[in-house]
């Protein structure tokens, strides 16, 4: 934080991340749709495939100093 590299090398990283992990997740379409924006997530995914909680539990598995906190839909929004 504060310099002014930080933001490209957290790209590069969430980028290096998807590519190894979570690539062959999006293939087997377990998640329908994804799409990140900086530290965003939006995630779409089949529920006959798979459940919230398995998703969330895999990629905090990831790495030790990421921690995903999922947001669900409720009411529609």
């Amino acid at each position: 934080m504060g310099s002014p590299i930080s933001n490209t090398v957290a790209e590069i990283f969430l980028q290096y991340l998807e590519n190894t992990h979570l690539k062959h997740i999006l293939e087997s379409k377990q998640i329908i749709f994804y799409t990140r924006y900086v530290d965003d997530i939006l995630m779409i995914y089949n529920t006959k495939h798979s459940s919230s909680e398995t998703i969330h539990q895999y990629i905090n598995k990831i790495h030790s100093n990421l921690q995903f906190t999922p947001s669900h839909e409720n009411n529609n929004s």
